[in-house]
């Protein structure tokens, strides 16, 4: 553990302030963040293992092995910064569906109108959208953000969008196996013919498309329209709803 005198001599080093003011421009923040984050990164890592003689003596001897270690701290730093980054905007993609780089402004305008109905506070719909449009630097500085606050944000709205997607995706599948649950009641019906099938195909007919567009029917569209003339078809579909069935009921188990 260093001294307090010590850290004070620590960071006036010439050393220590040239790499500070690099790292202040290689990662947009201010002077007094980088040599905070310079400082607690060189004492956990590069000096961990040093006394605080051996910090003291070094300072007083200029020695290099202290310089190359706040040279290192620093590259440690902008390393680690690139890697959270990118993390972090992986995170994003799957949110998002897209980079900012993206060359598809339909997805880019569709992301940005879905704001709005997954986020209810207004700044972090506004942070939201910013980085969509402007990317991760611009919003920076609009938001007044270091890069630690803004991968730290990023993170957090990239977990409630994920958390609202699965709230959604549960609805969707309850409504689904609710679907399923009338279909397979009307099949335990022995009353049920192939008109009350066809009924139940033209209230369901999106979902139903859906479901049978597999190789394994051959017409899928007299299928849909006519289900007396289906043939084979007919039992093929029968057997993809019972398998659809099962594997929502085994995934809500897994889930």
């Amino acid at each position: 553990m260093l001294s307090e005198d010590t850290i004070k001599q620590l960071v006036i080093l010439p050393a220590f302030l040239s790499n500070c003011n690099k790292l202040a421009y290689q990662l947009g923040m201010s002077r007094q963040d980088a040599s905070q984050e310079l400082l607690l990164w060189l004492l956990d890592h590069r000096l961990r293992t040093w006394s605080n003689e051996d910090v003291t003596m070094a300072i007083t001897k200029d020695l290099a092995s202290l310089k190359w270690r706040i040279k290192y701290s620093r590259k440690d730093l902008v390393r680690q910064f690139h890697k959270d980054a990118t993390r972090e905007l992986e995170k994003a993609h799957m949110f998002f569906h897209m980079t900012r780089q993206t060359s598809n402004e339909a997805e880019t305008l569709e992301a940005i109108e879905r704001i709005p109905e997954i986020f209810k506070n207004a700044n972090t719909r506004t942070w939201a959208e910013s980085v969509l449009r402007v990317g991760q630097k611009e919003t920076m500085v609009r938001f007044n953000q270091t890069p630690r606050q803004f991968n730290a944000k990023l993170a957090k709205v990239c977990k409630y969008a994920r958390q609202h997607r699965q709230h959604n995706q549960s609805s969707s599948n309850a409504k689904e196996l609710e679907l399923l649950k009338e279909w397979s009641q009307l099949m335990a019906n022995e009353s049920t013919n192939d008109s009350d099938v066809q009924t139940f195909i033209g209230q369901h007919e999106a979902y139903i498309n859906e479901i049978i567009n597999s190789p394994l029917v051959k017409l899928q569209g007299r299928l849909i329209k006519g289900l007396e003339h289906a043939g084979r078809d007919k039992y093929v579909f029968v057997n993809l709803m019972a398998k659809r069935e099962q594997e929502l009921k085994e995934k809500d188990i897994d889930e």
